[in-house]
């Protein structure tokens, strides 16, 4: 049965790979007239064989956010269901027929999923290259080369560029990032993060004990950042394929999960 009275016009789906509150769907949300929804799917948990270290960084990441939405002032429904489209039936049947938004999934296979059920898509700002311009510059090659792409990004983005050349007239240095480690070098002490609540009752429902190398919240995710560029960034470039048996992380930064799931944006980094 619908709730009696309330003042939502839209219910915004968020995916778990959406977690920002600045990007997406969320950029233009209005707490008093928009209802967030967040479904933890039976689908998505089981749908492949994930790594338990994984799962528990989706969803612990996932169920902080929520109460980030809930600090803002946002009424946020979290679902544990056996679809992300039952969930939507979930609370369409208990706030009626209201239209779905989502920003445009990353998925093939969850953008068609979301079609199919009438979810509704605005542009997905996550990447740092809107689709519609990739698929400009790709019209205009003859092959796909990353170099390529690379080199028109640089200039698109103003990144270490004059005009249309490269600072210092290189636009890579990757004959010089294949140096092995000194002999008794030390690797700077790993950041560590700490494990609340939420993260303790996800590792309980998943029956695994993780470590302590993934931050779940944005807070966390820009610690690492900070990290990287106080105590590695210097070591990267010249160690980055470095492969030894003292350290499994080296100089490299493990930002990547946080791009992935949008606690930190590609602008930051």
């Amino acid at each position: 049965m619908a709730t009696a009275k309330h003042s939502f016009q839209r219910i915004l789906l968020i995916p778990f790979d959406h977690l920002n509150t600045e990007r997406g769907v969320l950029k233009k949300a209005n707490a008093k007239t928009d209802l967030v929804l967040l479904v933890e799917s039976e689908r998505m948990i089981k749908g492949r064989p994930w790594h338990k270290e994984r799962l528990f960084f989706m969803i612990s990441s996932a169920r902080h956010f929520v109460a980030v939405l809930e600090a803002k002032g946002f009424k946020v429904l979290y679902f544990k269901d056996k679809s992300t489209q039952s969930g939507i039936e979930k609370a369409q049947a208990e706030y009626g027929k209201l239209p779905v938004y989502c920003a445009e999934p990353s998925s093939h296979r969850q953008f068609a999923q979301l079609k199919k059920v009438g979810v509704q898509f605005v542009d997905n700002d996550f990447f740092l290259t809107p689709r519609a311009l990739f698929a400009s510059w790709a019209e205009s090659q003859k092959s796909f080369v990353m170099e390529n792409f690379y080199r028109a990004q640089r200039i698109r983005l103003n990144i270490l560029v004059e005009g249309n050349k490269p600072v210092e007239g290189r636009w890579n240095f990757d004959a010089e990032n294949r140096l092995p480690p000194p002999k008794n070098y030390t690797w700077p002490k790993r950041l560590t993060h700490s494990r609340d609540e939420i993260d303790n009752q996800v590792a309980k429902e998943l029956g695994y004990q993780p470590t302590d190398s993934w931050a779940t919240t944005r807070s966390g995710a820009l610690k690492q950042l900070k990290n990287f560029l106080d105590n590695h960034l210097a070591g990267f470039g010249p160690y980055e394929d470095a492969v030894t048996l003292d350290d499994w992380s080296l100089h490299h930064s493990l930002l990547s999960p946080y791009l992935n799931n949008g606690l930190l944006t590609a602008e930051e980094v």
